[in-house]
């Protein structure tokens, strides 16, 4: 028998052609992919993002038109507001009703809308890749405890959480209208409504009351300070904790992060509620009437969580209530929500840590589960670096305001709005217009570096962390 000749591959054909002298045979490119951007250009693009709306923000502040007095608004006040907004702080240097025009207002609404947008889409995304040390390259790869997610199901996860930002923002306008409409005419309603609700949801404490500051005067009117309480509460709990609670709709199956958050969550509310309403029952609560004293307090518990918004003067509350309240705007929200701080987990990781070491266990444990000690170096190098630059700027917020300045102002106060500016609170004394030139630059830093600090934190500390080849022999070193 002879042999076949061998089969022939598709793409192994020899084509033969001839070809003239001067025939150029030109090969067909690859078709281009769209990249993909890491998770390194993804940070350093939500960094440049933000600056640019500062930039932007504070020039179109400084413009006549943005005014009431239709005059030029000086450079240290317009970039003041715009950082503060962009930031979603609500620290201000002149009053938001009286010294805006409307397109004045329309243009901190506009940057507040946006900071909360950009942060808690672009935070999300961040904290979920370097939460899973995953990297992105020509399809970017998430994983959130659930099966891998694709490009498509990111874009889809953005658009949940805008519409969850737009939904929850919507609800909180209607319920506003309804009191607002009963005191203003239908315009001013309307824009009073819109402008509380997105800087409650957003965490910015900018208001445009001229009769009273912020919600004060307004402790007996619940459908406000339950409305507004409820929208700084779904601001600084996130999408991804209040998605996981509507999807599992019980305790058991709910993520250990979500568990951890809305347990810290609830222990920090009724902690400050309580602490606040027995030192303050005849300082700052003494204008409020007896039987709203106690959603006073809450509502105080509820927005020292980085909201800035309040309902009675911290300009007379005890130095007691202000070292408090610094340590509890210090732990902010969760994280991936417009919130700041060092977020929920971080503490209630370092609360996990100190508890098993107490009990002279090897690994911190929660619900079943063992906590990396990779983890808790991570949180405590973010609670560490977050103590280490509030000491710093409130040392030189000192140093500019009662050495150059020669300033009255406590050293409590100015702790209490360093802390503010650093997570974003925007609470107040009343000490921020009367702040030197210098002391309103730190405040400048303190915003900045409190709305990208600790997610930047977390993402270099993680992309920085390597498996190390070889251990070095154990060393006892005496402590305590």
């Amino acid at each position: 028998m002879g042999t076949r000749p061998p089969r022939k591959a598709p793409g192994n054909r020899v084509v033969r052609r001839r070809l003239d002298a001067t025939s150029v045979i030109e090969l067909p490119r690859e078709p281009k992919h769209p990249s993909v951007p890491n998770a390194t250009t993804h940070a350093k693009r939500f960094v440049a993002g933000v600056t640019l709306l500062i930039v932007i923000g504070g020039l179109l502040l400084m413009m006549p038109f943005a005014s009431a007095t239709h005059t030029r608004t000086p450079a240290i006040d317009a970039f003041f507001t715009a950082i503060s907004s962009i930031s979603v702080t609500g620290l201000s240097t002149v009053n938001t009703a009286t010294h805006w025009s409307f397109w004045g207002q329309l243009i901190i609404l506009v940057l507040v809308q946006l900071g909360g947008f950009g942060f808690m889409v672009g935070a999300s995304l961040v904290l979920v890749v370097i939460g899973r040390g995953l990297s992105l390259r020509d399809t970017l790869m998430m994983q959130d405890g659930s099966p891998t997610m694709s490009l498509h199901d990111v874009t889809t996860l953005t658009g949940r959480i805008i519409r969850f930002i737009l939904i929850s923002e919507g609800i909180g306008a209607i319920l506003l209208f309804t009191w607002y409409i009963r005191h203003y005419s239908l315009p001013d309603a309307i824009w009073n409504s819109i402008f509380l609700a997105v800087c409650a949801f957003c965490h910015a404490g900018f208001d445009l009351h001229t009769h009273t500051s912020s919600l004060q005067g307004m402790n007996d009117i619940p459908v406000v300070i339950v409305t507004v309480g409820a929208l700084i509460q779904l601001g600084a709990l996130s999408y991804m904790v209040l998605s996981d609670v509507w999807t599992k709709r019980a305790w058991r199956p709910l993520r250990l992060d979500s568990k951890l958050v809305l347990i810290t969550n609830g222990i920090m509310i009724v902690l400050a509620s309580v602490l606040f309403i027995v030192v303050e029952w005849n300082a700052s609560l003494s204008p409020v009437e007896t039987e709203w004293k106690p959603l006073a307090a809450v509502f105080q518990a509820i927005a020292a969580r980085t909201a800035g918004l309040s309902s009675v003067d911290f300009s007379q509350a005890h130095t007691s209530t202000l070292f408090l309240w610094v340590a509890v705007m210090m732990v902010g929200g969760a994280a991936g929500s417009t919130a700041g701080g060092v977020k929920l987990a971080t503490v209630a990781v370092l609360f996990l840590a100190v508890i098993s070491t107490l009990r002279g266990q090897e690994d911190a444990q929660a619900f079943g589960r063992r906590l990396s000690p990779a983890l808790i170096y991570r949180a405590m190098s973010v609670f560490a670096l977050f103590l280490t630059v509030h000491f710093i700027l409130s040392l030189g917020l000192a140093i500019t305001e009662d050495t150059f300045n020669s300033a009255s102002f406590s050293f409590t106060s100015l702790m209490f709005e360093t802390m503010s500016g650093l997570t974003t609170t925007g609470l107040s004394t009343g000490i921020t217009p009367d702040l030197s030139i210098p002391g309103k630059l730190i405040l400048y830093l303190a915003m900045f570096m409190g709305r990208l600090g600790p997610i930047t934190a977390a993402y270099a500390l993680q992309r920085r962390q390597k498996p190390a080849r070889y251990r070095f022999p154990e060393a006892h070193i005496r402590i305590g």
